[in-house]
């Protein structure tokens, strides 16, 4: 953001004053930078309220013409809280760039002790006035507007100012006239793209003079190359910004000649750039508008060369500016200059311009007058269609078309409330069966689900019963199981002893053949011993007789 969108240039007040008359080129117009901050400034004057801000210094570069700055050179500087240092003494030195010499200046003073004194520069001007903003407005402007950055790094101010009469003139006479938007806010600074719109929009719609005539489809017809390389054919605002190009109004790539502000090489390659979302300058601003204002006349270059234009920086107006800027720069309070900024000595051709500030612009000079006819015609044309209006309407009124037409419409309206009122009638019947019919689904629905409610309960009752069961069932299977294997354990037990009174079985059977067999040996060895009894009996019984005599 810009330091200010201020239709006036913002000044600062300042409490030292050069011992001897300024130079005719002041210090405004060196090319070294300026530094105004807050402690070079009384305390009983008064600043902005976004400026009057502790730690911020307001400071003014001169920006080179190839860098790419959307700011023109205006920016606030955050610094950090100076410490304060006791000093014993203190000096200021100014050098002042005059065109034949330089001047240094050199000033010292003793300060009390007890104070401290901090080193500040300062400019005077005579024409410097200082810039009041009520104290109420200072906490909400702080909040506002103090867009504060990392510490130690760059940050932007605005300072908002009320619209005047002129500009709140001009902007309503855009606005009728359908040339700007009615859904902008007026303190906004405006951008490129946004016054090529604007410009070409007012210049095609009231310019009746074709010396001075942009139109936009004559300017574009046959056109084979883009003015620009950032405004492509898909852009908006195409149209409008290659027919200022074609009508050579800005320098662009059609021209044969680049301007120092456009081109830019740092990419390692060269190219015509528009920057269509850059903020306007004042140089710019007045400069397209001059140059669709003002013919140029034989040696008025000389003219202008010969002239005071009565600014303390034109030498920061750049080359590539064209005679109609320098025209109205001399033609004094009748200047579009003059209307815009209002009076000063300091035209700050890099400062960026308020949409305010751009629809005054845009309603100065030639403008003026059309826009007056142009607005006039469109009262005269709306004051002929309101007479036309109201004889049309006394005519009717007399010949009572009027009456009954609202007669027949009254009519219409009355039978189509009969109707809307039958149509109700048996709506609401329809309802009230509709009702009945709702009414009986509902208990049927009602039995239904008592029913529905019945069945459950059943069915869960049957659900525990076969829980029960299947609890039972999974018991007896359990115990069912555990003796089927004890039934297995006794079979194996049975089959065991089975083997063991088999083997003693055969064991016994074969004691018993063994028996037999011994009983068959001792009837064998019996009867021997029968025979051999029977033989030794004989033999006895022999014997006896033998001994007998």
């Amino acid at each position: 953001m810009c330091s200010s969108v201020s239709p006036t240039p913002l000044f600062f007040p300042t409490t030292t004053r050069f011992p001897f008359p300024r130079c005719q080129s002041s210090l405004l117009n060196s090319a070294r930078p300026i530094l105004i901050t807050p402690t070079s400034i009384n305390p009983n004057s008064r600043l902005p309220p976004s400026v009057a801000v502790s730690n911020v210094d307001v400071s003014w570069f001169s920006p080179e013409p190839a860098t790419v700055e959307d700011f023109g050179g205006w920016a606030i500087v955050e610094t950090p809280a100076p410490k304060k240092k006791k000093k014993k003494g203190h000096s200021v030195s100014v050098s002042v760039p005059c065109p034949y010499r330089s001047v240094s200046l050199s000033v010292g003073w003793l300060s009390a002790p007890d104070k401290d004194v901090e080193s500040k520069s300062t400019d005077y001007d005579a024409s410097l006035a200082d810039v009041v903003v009520p104290e109420s407005n200072m906490e909400s402007a702080n909040e506002a507007n103090h867009i504060k950055k990392q510490e130690g790094k760059l940050g932007r101010i605005i300072v908002p100012v009320a619209m005047d009469s002129t500009q709140h003139e001009a902007l309503l006479m855009l606005r009728k006239l359908k040339i700007i938007e009615d859904d902008f806010r007026e303190d906004e600074l405006c951008t490129r793209r946004e016054y090529a719109r604007w410009l070409v929009q007012a210049n095609s719609l009231l310019e009746t003079n074709p010396k001075h005539q942009i139109n936009p489809s004559v300017a574009l017809s046959g056109s084979i190359f883009g003015a620009f390389d950032d405004v492509s054919v898909e852009d908006p605002d195409f149209g409008s910004i290659q027919s200022l190009a074609e009508a050579g109004i800005i320098l662009s790539k059609l021209s044969g000649k680049n301007s120092s502000c456009d081109s830019d090489d740092s990419q390692g390659h060269e190219g015509v750039y528009f920057f269509p979302e850059r903020f306007l300058s004042r140089q710019d601003l007045i400069d397209w508008k001059a140059q669709l204002e003002y013919e140029t006349e034989p040696g008025i270059v000389e003219k202008i060369s010969k002239t005071n234009m009565g600014f303390m920086d034109t030498r920061e107006i750049s080359s590539d500016a064209s005679t109609g800027l320098l025209v109205d720069m001399l033609a004094g309070d009748n200047s579009i200059l003059r209307k815009v900024f209002g009076q000063g000595k300091r035209f700050q051709p890099n400062k960026p311009s308020t949409k305010s500030q751009a629809a005054v612009a845009l309603t100065s000079g030639r403008m003026n007058k059309a826009i007056h006819a142009e607005l006039s015609r469109l009262v005269a044309e709306n004051i002929s269609k309101q007479n036309e209006m109201v004889e049309i309407r006394s005519d009717l009124l007399a010949r009572g078309d009027i009456q009954r037409y609202w007669d027949g419409r009254v009519e219409e309206e009355r039978s189509r409330g009969i109707e809307v009122e039958r149509a109700y009638l048996s709506a609401i019947q329809d309802l009230e069966q509709e009702k009945i019919v709702q009414v009986n689904t509902l208990a049927q629905h009602l039995k239904e689900k008592a029913a529905i409610d019945c069945q459950k309960q059943l069915l869960s009752s049957l659900k525990d019963e076969v829980n029960e069961m299947r609890e039972r069932l999974a018991a007896d299977k359990a115990q069912h199981e555990e003796e089927q294997c004890n039934l297995k354990d006794l079979l194996s037990h049975s089959q065991a002893k089975l083997d063991g009174i088999l083997d003693t079985k055969s064991i016994l059977e074969a004691e018993i053949e063994s028996l037999r067999i011994l009983r068959s040996w001792i009837e064998d060895e019996a009867r021997k011993s029968q025979a051999r009894a029977k033989v030794l009996e004989e033999v006895r019984r022999r014997w006896k007789w033998e001994d007998q005599p």
